[in-house]
């Protein structure tokens, strides 16, 4: 979340007020406390539905306090949730459209990521680049980029930018991908970083560890400390200001300069930070075996036949229509692990061109296979949490090796290591999440 003072306008990004957020998965790292009275907004920015940046709790408390402020967005299961939430004013804004308020000019920015976007604000002093979570090519993609929102506001270059740094290994562990150091993947941030042509530059996002029922992902997610990450951006380019990113400092743009000031005059938005050390040390040792906390304290005598009942009414059939694309003539097997806290169940979906069969076995020579902690899969099939929330907590896993070999070659199979979606899509699931979470305040 970050507050942009520029002319009279308070530009709030990303609002995010309490201490937790994707449905408990994360909390707010370092532990804040903000004063909600002392925000005073003009316009609300939400860049894409992602819950660390589109929280539904904190634009309650917003639209509670402040309902008459414009709310831009390109996403539109954000428009119809800020107007549910009793915001008045809600705006569609999408790259490489420009809007003008006194004194500033702001235009969005693309990601490859079609959901995701950035923002360039500018006025007479220079221009800021918040990149939010945006995700581009290459460091020549990223100058294009640059310039041309530069040129759209009005100005020569970027002079300060917020930007995406982390390489991180958000859901690595749990699709069987790499967990060592992506050497690679850093030295070409830290190039598009130099790309974006500031001055100065401040690490944003990351700003979130694990609840404890999900922490050890800390050890794994995180590969670069932000300490780290500062001195590497000093000896990759010295020439380049890196400011760290401080709860509560400031950091002005005046003239194309930037000014840094920790700890600011006046009343501060954050009213108490914590002193505990941050929990996100990177020691990709170890992987622990799937558990399923039950955050929500479900009775498994409700949980466990809803699920068995939901892989054999939605799983079963949505593997059967999906099986002619494929392109395979031997039957594939499915294996699901669903962990409990007293229990596992296992099913194998057993599909060819004559349909599925269904066997309670955990069958050894699948093509693919999933784990899912059954708690908060069943709060994904009522609709209650999204599968991003049990991806990124760490309580899914999934492989395939779907292949088909013949005349000497091997094929990889067109097969979807998380094939429960296709039961019920990520979108899907993501929107009746938010619809859910819109009737608890908004009843």
């Amino acid at each position: 979340m970050w507050l942009c003072e520029v002319a009279e306008q308070r530009l709030l990004f990303d609002p995010l007020l309490g201490e937790t957020h994707h449905c408990g998965v994360y909390q707010t790292t370092p532990h804040r406390t903000l004063h909600l009275d002392r925000l005073r907004p003009t316009a609300i920015l939400v860049s894409h539905r992602h819950p660390d940046h589109f929280d539904v709790g904190s634009l309650h408390q917003l639209a509670q306090c402040y309902p008459d402020v414009p709310v831009f967005t390109p996403d539109p299961l954000v428009i119809s949730s800020a107007r549910r939430l009793g915001f008045h004013d809600v705006r569609s804004f999408v790259a490489p459209e420009v809007v003008e308020l006194p004194g500033v000019r702001m235009t969005a920015t693309l990601s490859l990521a079609s959901d995701e976007w950035g923002m360039v604000v500018a006025s007479e002093d220079g221009a800021v680049w918040n990149q939010v979570d945006t995700v581009l090519r290459s460091p020549e993609h990223v100058r294009a980029v640059a310039a041309h929102a530069a040129q759209r506001v009005g100005r020569a270059g970027i002079d300060l930018a917020l930007v995406r740094w982390q390489p991180m290994h958000e859901v690595a562990a749990q699709l069987g991908g790499r967990i060592d150091f992506p050497l690679e993947t850093y030295a070409d941030l830290l190039a598009q970083i130099v790309a974006t042509g500031a001055s100065a530059i401040v690490p944003s996002a990351c700003g979130a560890s694990h609840t404890a029922p999900f922490a050890w992902l800390d050890s794994i997610v995180y590969p670069v400390s932000p300490q780290r990450f500062l001195s590497d951006m000093a000896n990759f380019e010295a020439d380049l200001d890196a400011f760290p990113a401080m709860l509560g400092a400031r950091y002005e743009l005046r003239g194309g300069d930037v000014d840094f000031d920790p700890d600011p005059d006046g009343d501060s938005l954050v009213d108490t930070v914590s002193e505990t050390d941050d929990p996100r040390g990177y020691r990709p040792l170890c992987i622990p075996a799937l558990s399923d906390p039950n955050p929500g304290r479900h009775p498994e005598t409700t949980t466990r036949p809803a699920v068995a009942r939901w892989i054999e009414e939605h799983v079963a059939p949505a593997l059967a229509q999906q099986f002619p694309r494929f392109g395979v003539e031997d039957p594939l097997r499915f294996v699901v692990e669903v962990q409990f806290a007293e229990a596992m169940d296992a099913f194998t979906i057993i599909v060819d061109a004559d349909g599925t069969r269904i066997e309670n076995t955990s069958d050894p020579n699948w093509d693919a296979i999933m784990a899912v902690a059954g708690s908060l899969l069943w709060e994904v099939i009522e609709g209650r949490r999204g599968w991003g929330d049990v991806l990124l907590a760490g309580a899914m896993r999934a492989h395939a090796r779907a292949y088909s070999p013949f005349n000497g070659r091997v094929r990889k199979l067109p097969v979807a290591p998380t094939f429960l979606y296709y039961a019920l899509s990520y979108d899907r699931s993501v929107e009746r999440a938010v619809a859910w979470e819109l009737d608890q305040v908004c009843p």
